[in-house]
């Protein structure tokens, strides 16, 4: 399947609890894994069965739940491939 695929946010809340300075400058990598993580999870739902079988179309979910993929784990070596996974998850769920 060739083509583009785009995805579009239009609110994103992250919710951290951060006490020192040392979180803090942690939590200063959470845009950077976002941008990555949603970037994966394009690539993932352009090589998705679902997606060979009909188009994605327009996708419209209200909410999705990440408070399985805690912060330290989304800023580690493999958060934006966790991250991917789990928003690829909840979005074909819900796929014919």
């Amino acid at each position: 399947m060739s083509g583009s695929m785009e995805i579009s946010v239009d609110h994103l809340v992250v919710e951290t609890s951060v006490e020192t300075a040392a979180e803090r400058r942690s939590a200063e990598g959470i845009p950077e894994r976002l941008r990555e993580g949603f970037e994966l999870l394009a690539e993932k739902l352009r090589g998705a069965p679902a997606a060979r079988r009909v188009a994605l179309g327009q996708r419209v979910i209200e909410k999705l739940d990440l408070s399985t993929l805690p912060s330290d784990e989304l800023l580690g070596s493999r958060g934006a491939e966790r991250l991917a996974e789990e928003l690829y998850r909840q979005i074909v769920e819900g796929m014919p």
